[in-house]
């Protein structure tokens, strides 16, 4: 099965660009632009309980650890200038 790559982030409380994602057993939607990271980070056995793109915003784009570690990412949105305008 193969998603379609998204042309640009939604705004906060659209799902559109997610991606469905089995992590600890259950299944997750990541957002589209993040899941390569969301994906490796739990691959390597770093369990991921929660995470957000920013949807435009790169100052707000994270990823919640299971054990409590908030990591920032920035960077990961080549179109961020426009999709914020």
């Amino acid at each position: 099965m193969s998603l379609p790559k998204p042309k640009k982030c939604t705004p906060m409380g659209c799902y559109e660009c997610q991606v469905p994602m089995p992590i600890a057993g259950r299944r997750r939607d990541i957002d589209y632009c993040i899941a390569d990271i969301v994906a490796a980070l739990n691959a390597a056995n770093i369990v991921t309980v929660a995470s957000c793109c920013g949807h435009g915003d790169e100052g707000i784009a994270n990823i919640v650890l299971e054990d409590g570690r908030v990591l920032s990412i920035a960077g990961h949105m080549p179109h961020t200038k426009e999709v914020s305008k």
